[in-house]
């Protein structure tokens, strides 16, 4: 009997005294971290980098249960869809809106006109970065110019503006306007929106 509470006394400081050094060496780990550098990179945020649009640039380093991003609609479904706008994107000529591109074009001899007037200007919208040369409205660039990066990022800001949870806030698709890259963090900007979306 004194042989095993000799040993289980043993036992006991063994493990007590393990809890001190596995506590020590967490305390001088943790002390030692958070002043070092790379901890430093490794916390820190790029300036762009808040909310959902931190969670994808991140990767594996983004905390999956912090906030919840949804994924945003085409450019296609925008041109498209112009009653879901949160702004007028536009007056046909008998003072109705447009359901779609369609209606707000014509053809004569050859030669397509837009025969919307109104809504929202891009350069309105985007007052840093490249300005719309001609200050058209945002629909008429979205069914005029397919594919360009005006119709990318038309399509990020009626995203950001609609769904509180879409990838970019507001402020960071403009951003990202003035910054295709956002100061290094994307390499291909329209590759980039098209993962936004659905």
């Amino acid at each position: 009997m004194s042989k095993n509470r000799e040993t289980n006394s043993e036992q006991n400081m063994d493990v007590q005294d393990k809890e001190h050094i596995s506590s020590s060496r967490r305390h001088f780990t943790k002390a030692g971290l958070l002043a070092s550098p790379v901890l430093m990179t490794v916390v820190s945020r790029p300036v762009f980098g808040v909310g959902c649009l931190s969670n994808m640039l991140s990767g594996n380093l983004s905390d999956p249960d912090r906030g919840e991003c949804t994924l945003g609609l085409s450019p296609g479904y925008w041109k498209n869809h112009p009653t879901a706008w949160p702004m007028s994107a536009g007056v046909l000529p008998d003072g109705s809106s447009p359901t779609g591109c369609k209606q707000c074009k014509s053809k004569q001899g050859g030669i397509v006109s837009w025969d919307c007037t109104g809504g929202a200007l891009f350069n309105d919208y985007f007052t840093s970065g490249p300005q719309d040369s001609q200050n058209r409205s945002m629909l008429e660039i979205l069914c005029r110019e397919s594919g360009s990066d005006e119709f990318h990022i038309i399509a990020a800001l009626l995203n950001a503006m609609t769904d509180p949870n879409y990838v970019l806030r507001v402020e960071q698709v403009k951003a990202l306007w003035v910054d295709p890259t956002l100061g290094g963090q994307i390499g291909d900007f329209k590759a980039f929106l098209n993962s936004t979306w659905t």
